[in-house]
């Protein structure tokens, strides 16, 4: 039997595991701010007194809370339609995405909502975005283009006299953080960029944004992004239903903009060989092994770059993926679910990937410790860290200035030319959705479409050639083109 003091300090232990357990289930049942509410109970207990006036309980209730009407507190939810877009959106970034979304795909909704979206919807009432309100949104997004102003660089000497002038560089403005080196490189090759950026760029160079830049007509967005802000806003208000804050979501009778045909740049085989020879002369080993990988594997620059040694067996020809870097370098899951999935490799591959782990190992060592050695597979040669997402296309880039290959060849496009080999030997829509990590057999089949159409019409041909006399069916005389 525990002593009088003993009983008294179980007996206030009780107290206050009971009370944080309560409490804990109030919060998560009622939608209350953690903190704020454990502040506003430990100071009731203190007082002896729970303050209902004032702002105190406004303080501990997330934005889409109210409480049913007939003044009484039923902890049930009731619809709040006169929050505005703006607000849902701060709500839904600051509460949901953390738990739903990945960082980037949080990062490119944000995007999209404050270019396209919040301009002409954000100050709207829910209640008052209607299919029709909607309807006139997106057209006008689509019609008018992006509500954002760009601008190209007028002439590339201007902006090397002034950089000049002030002691500057493009190094040294993308350490400064006016815009990245990468981004740079693209303006003096004839990209634009956003107005605010230029004028970031003619304020370090000390010049007004006339001297250094052009603006560039607003032109109509593609049907394909249309598309994605419908999504985004989809999403928003598809939870805001969910969660009780509106009745119904208005994005489900608005009108779908039909998706425009991506023309994607892929390399034929013998285009695809003259990558390969390039890519032999690079002197650079990580980003020569991981090009080289890409196209014999379709894997994703993410998964690339987040590749460690570890999830690589050359001896049994395989490479596991299991995790990815965004567009930021943060380490995160693959892009879905399907994603996880163990690549089979070569034997060449695999014995080309054991040869370049010697490699690797003894530039490492060569570097006397000035290069980490992270067991990543594919590093930033510099660092040992992991290769900036940029940097790939950056060679690609050079490899290919001159060629007969595509001019527009970007990484992802070596995971299109090696699907498109992939079809053509004969592999089915289930065996590349495999290969690929898609979530369905269906996006393989509508990315992919017009490749298995092209491999079906080679098919039939085989048919007819197997069954023909020569080129006499029936008696009729036909010529077989080459497809």
């Amino acid at each position: 039997m525990n002593t009088s003091n003993e009983v008294d300090e179980d007996w206030h232990r009780f107290v206050y595991e009971r009370k944080e357990k309560d409490l804990a289930t109030i919060i998560e049942n009622k939608w209350l701010k953690p903190n704020e509410t454990r502040e506003i109970v430990d100071n009731s207990f203190r007082d002896g007194t729970l303050n209902t006036t004032g702002t105190d309980i406004d303080k501990i209730l997330l934005p889409v809370l109210r409480f049913s009407g007939g003044g009484e507190r039923k902890g049930l939810l009731s619809y709040d339609e006169n929050m505005t877009l703006d607000e849902l959106q701060a709500w839904y970034m600051a509460e949901i995405a953390p738990n739903r979304l990945k960082g980037q795909t949080a990062d490119v909704n944000t995007q999209f909502y404050n270019y396209y979206i919040q301009p002409l919807l954000g100050r709207y009432k829910l209640k008052q975005l209607t299919p029709v309100v909607l309807d006139g949104a997106f057209k006008q997004i689509q019609e008018s283009g992006a509500t954002r102003e760009y601008c190209i660089l007028t002439d590339v000497d201007v902006l090397k006299n002034a950089l000049h002038a002030v002691n500057g560089s493009y190094r040294k403005m993308a350490i400064a953080g006016v815009i990245s080196e990468n981004r740079i490189t693209q303006l003096v090759r004839g990209a634009r960029t956003l107005k605010n950026k230029a004028q970031a760029v003619a304020d370090y160079c000390g010049l007004p944004l006339a001297d250094l830049f052009t603006p560039v007509p607003t032109e109509p967005l593609s049907s394909n992004t249309v598309k994605k802000t419908q999504h985004t806003l989809g999403g928003l208000l598809s939870t805001a239903t969910q969660k009780g804050i509106i009745r119904f979501n208005p994005m489900l009778n608005t009108e779908a903009i039909k998706a425009s045909e991506i023309k994607r740049p892929v390399m034929n085989i013998k285009q695809a060989r003259l990558f390969l020879a390039k890519l032999e002369k690079i002197s650079n080993i990580s980003i020569r092994a991981m090009l080289l990988t890409a196209l014999f594997t379709g894997m994703r620059s993410g998964e690339l770059r987040a590749l460690h040694w570890t999830d690589v067996d050359t001896q049994r020809g395989l490479i596991s993926i299991n995790k990815s870097i965004d567009d930021m370098n943060r380490v995160t899951t693959p892009k879905t679910k399907s994603s996880v999935r163990f690549v089979q490799i070569d034997f060449r591959l695999a014995a080309f990937l054991e040869q370049y782990r010697g490699e690797q190992q003894a530039y490492t060592n060569a570097m006397c410790g000035r290069v980490a050695n992270n067991g990543i597979t594919f590093p930033a040669i510099n660092t040992g860290g992991y290769m900036n997402r940029g940097y790939p296309n950056k060679i690609i880039k050079q490899l290919i200035h001159g060629t007969d290959i595509p001019q527009d060849l970007h990484f992802h496009s070596l995971r299109h030319c090696f699907t498109s080999i992939l079809i053509n030997t004969g592999a089915d829509a289930k065996k590349v959705q495999a290969a690929l990590g898609h979530s369905s057999v269906t996006t393989t089949q509508d990315i992919y479409s017009h490749v298995f159409a092209e491999t079906l019409a080679k098919s039939m041909q085989g048919v007819s050639l197997a069954l023909a006399d020569g080129d006499n069916i029936f008696g009729v005389d036909s010529q077989n083109p080459e497809i």
